[in-house]
């Protein structure tokens, strides 16, 4: 990890590196340098958390900041280099970030830290881009493979990804990930999962929407038992469609255990939802299900989980993304846009797929709200959510108590 007393110096020696846009191709090495470009990133975020626990309530906040800066060399002979360096400060709140051991405090995944983001090279020719080192990778909606740039430390992967474009309106990619960069950060046991993992997806455009078929077969390397349960290999396939007023999705999905996996289970994903833009608004509807069996359930470890199943993270599970009994979450989004600012109002209402040991299936309901705007290089948002724990709290063998959390964000970000 690197140290915060080499940040600045860092900062320094990128940013003497910032030249001029250029559209031109570099004829030397370091021309590529001279011509590369520079930005800087910086998002200010308070976030607070409140869970209503039996023994009263138990709060925490952070004030966090995180400052990003990349550079970007320019091409030469389709080759470029990037790297990107974060660095997480807190400055005010002493809630448990993952590491600090405030483990009495609410959950405010965003530990301090400076780490190298991203750095990698890339080629590209052939319709087709190479690129080795640590990487952002994103893949369809990102409900199996994503980033998780909602949280301060963004999740990376050390990995060789290959994507063509060879064939018309058909976008194939192969990904082998040896390591996942978690948003819990290097000072963590659990920050860095190494891996054999090979990511296969395939994208067709149609006049009426994008197929996309995908296999992902995951593999953990790691000494650390629990990353043993993320050896799965999923094969799916998603259809995204739109006729006149209204944009749908439709994805089906089934996995089953494989290598170390401790567990021995093949279980199912559905997803079907629909945006009808019905001006000035725009009425989401979704229903997504994640489903279990006696034996195991659906698990997607390299999601942006903050994305799905509402966003007080009741059902992240360490990061495996459902529970036990299997998650069933009935979804109605209204969003809009009023003078200059974006809006939306959001409704889970979330029943497991198998009743837990006392026959219950109701896991309770979330209600969510955000408005955000941007103007120029800035922009802010403010976002809350509300969970209320539903009649069958107890849940995942005793492991996994839901109860009513409320949590409010408060972000502004700048870009240079």
């Amino acid at each position: 990890m690197l140290k915060k007393k080499n940040f600045s110096r860092t900062v320094l020696i990128l940013g003497a590196a910032c030249a001029t846009q250029s559209s031109v191709a570099a004829e030397s090495i370091s021309e590529a340098f001279t011509k590369g470009e520079a930005h800087l990133n910086l998002r200010l975020r308070y976030e607070s958390v409140t869970e209503d626990q039996s023994a009263g309530e138990n709060t925490g906040s952070a004030l966090t900041l995180k400052s990003r800066l990349n550079f970007k060399t320019e091409a030469y002979h389709g080759l470029t280099a990037f790297v990107e360096m974060d660095d997480v400060s807190n400055f005010a709140g002493s809630s448990n970030d993952g590491v600090n051991g405030e483990i009495s405090e609410p959950l405010i995944a965003d530990p301090v830290g400076t780490e190298l983001n991203q750095a990698f090279l890339a080629y590209k020719n052939w319709n087709t881009e190479f690129k080795y080192g640590r990487q952002r990778i994103t893949l369809d909606n990102l409900r199996f493979v994503g980033h998780v740039a909602w949280r301060q430390n963004e999740q990376t992967y050390d990995a060789l990804s290959v994507a063509n474009s060879s064939v018309d309106k058909l976008k194939l990619s192969y990904t082998h990930i040896s390591n996942v960069n978690r948003i819990f950060g290097e000072d963590s046991a659990v920050g860095d999962m190494e891996m054999d993992t090979h990511l296969i997806n395939a994208n067709y455009s149609f006049a009426a929407g994008s197929l996309s078929g995908y296999a992902y077969l995951l593999e953990s390397d790691d000494n650390f038992a629990g990353f043993k349960r993320v050896d799965t290999d999923t094969y799916g396939v998603r259809w995204q469609g739109k006729t006149g007023i209204v944009a749908y999705n439709l994805e089906y999905a089934t996995q089953k255990s494989s290598g170390d996996n401790p567990a021995d289970y093949t279980a199912n994903y559905m997803l079907a939802e629909a945006n009808i833009d019905i001006a000035p608004v725009v009425l989401g509807l979704g229903y997504e299900v994640l489903s279990a069996d006696d034996d195991g359930f659906f698990i997607t470890p390299l999601a942006t989980l903050f994305k799905f199943q509402g966003w007080t993270d009741n059902f992240v599970n360490r990061g495996l993304g459902n529970i036990s009994e299997g998650v069933k979450d009935a979804y109605l989004t209204v969003s809009g846009a009023a003078y200059g600012m974006n809006w939306q109002l959001a409704y889970h209402d979330f029943n497991s797929d198998q009743n837990n040991a006392s026959g219950g299936s109701d896991l309770g309901s979330e209600l969510g709200a955000v408005v955000g705007k941007a103007w120029g290089p800035y922009s802010a948002e403010l976002r809350y959510a509300s969970y209320s724990a539903g009649d069958s709290s107890p849940f995942n063998g005793g492991g996994l108590t839901l109860i009513d959390t409320q949590k409010v964000w408060l972000t502004f970000n700048v870009n240079f």
